[in-house]
C-alpha cells in the first residue's frame, strides 16, 4: 500500500455499510483496510501504518469491546485512534468500550462530515519523502528521540507508537523540558482547536503517554507538578525504580 496516503481500518462484517465508508473515506484520499473479526483488526493494526480505526458496533455482536480492548493492550497498537460506530439498538455496547478505552464513540447514522472532520482533527498526515522529511528534525533528551518531520518516537532505541494527542503534549514537554508546563498550556499545544477540553482530558491523555513510554522501559521521566501541571524530568533515571504514581494523584488541579 503507498505509506503516503493515511490508511484507516474498519472493523465489520456488514459489507453494505463497509463500502458506504469506503466511498466516503476513499473521497477524502485514506486508504481502507477491512478487518472482520478481533484476531484479524489487531493483527492488521500492528502490520499496518494504521491513523486511526472504526469499530462497527452493531445489534447482536459483541466483538467491538473485546477488539477495542486488545488493541488498547497492544504495544504497537495502543496508540490509534480508536473509534465506535455505534448502530442502532447496540446502544448498550456503549459502556462497555469506554471501559475498553475507546477514544470515540459515534451514534449511526453519523453525518460523513462530521466523521471526517473527526478523522482530521485526530491523525497526523505522513510527510511526503524528500530531503525536508528525511532529513528531519529530531529532538533528543533524556534517553528519547523525537522526530518532529516524520513524527516517529524512539525511546531507549524502541519505537513508540502515539496517538496525535500524545505526539503533540510529548513534543511540548521536550520543548519545554525540565520545566513545569501547565495544563492550559498543554490543552493549548495538544489540542489546536480547544474544543470540549478540561483539565481531566490532560490527565487521561498523559497517562496514555506515560504507559506508551513504559513499554520501551525505563523511569517515568513525566512528573506530576501537584496544582499545576507536568514537566519531564530526566533526573528521575537516577532513581533504580519507577515513581509510583499515587491514586488521584493524576486528577490534582
Amino acid at each position: 500500500m503507498n505509506s503516503a496516503s493515511p490508511q484507516i481500518l474498519i472493523g465489520s462484517t456488514d459489507a453494505d455499510y463497509y463500502l458506504l465508508l469506503v466511498h466516503i473515506l476513499e473521497s477524502e484520499g485514506y486508504q481502507v483496510i477491512l478487518g472482520s473479526g478481533v484476531e484479524e483488526i489487531v493483527h492488521f493494526a500492528g502490520e499496518y501504518d494504521v491513523g486511526a480505526i472504526l469499530l462497527d458496533c452493531r445489534s447482536g455482536e459483541d466483538w467491538a469491546p473485546a477488539a477495542c480492548a486488545k488493541l488498547k493492550q497492544e504495544p504497537r497498537t495502543f496508540g490509534i485512534t480508536t473509534v465506535g460506530l455505534i448502530g442502532p439498538g447496540a446502544e448498550s455496547r456503549f459502556i462497555g468500550l469506554l471501559k475498553a478505552g475507546i477514544d470515540e464513540n459515534f451514534v449511526r447514522p453519523i453525518a460523513p462530515s462530521k466523521l471526517l472532520s473527526f478523522l482530521r482533527d485526530r491523525i497526523i498526515l505522513p510527510h511526503a519523502s524528500g530531503p525536508m522529511a528525511s532529513d528531519g528534525h529530531i529532538i533528543a533528551y533524556a534517553g528519547m528521540e523525537l522526530d518532529t518531520n516524520r513524527h516517529s518516537v524512539r525511546h531507549f532505541g524502541i519505537n513508540v507508537h502515539l496517538g496525535p494527542i500524545e505526539f503533540r503534549l510529548l513534543q511540548f514537554l521536550m520543548e519545554n523540558r525540565e520545566q513545569a508546563c501547565s495544563r492550559a498550556q498543554l490543552i493549548e499545544a495538544g489540542w489546536p482547536e480547544r474544543r470540549f477540553v478540561d483539565a481531566k482530558t490532560v490527565n487521561v491523555h498523559i497517562g496514555r503517554l506515560r504507559k506508551a513510554l513504559s513499554l520501551a522501559g525505563g523511569p517515568d521521566l513525566i512528573r506530576t507538578v501537584r496544582s499545576s501541571g507536568y514537566m519531564l524530568d530526566g533526573s528521575s533515571q537516577e532513581r533504580s525504580q519507577h515513581e509510583p504514581v499515587r491514586p488521584g494523584e493524576e486528577t490534582d488541579d
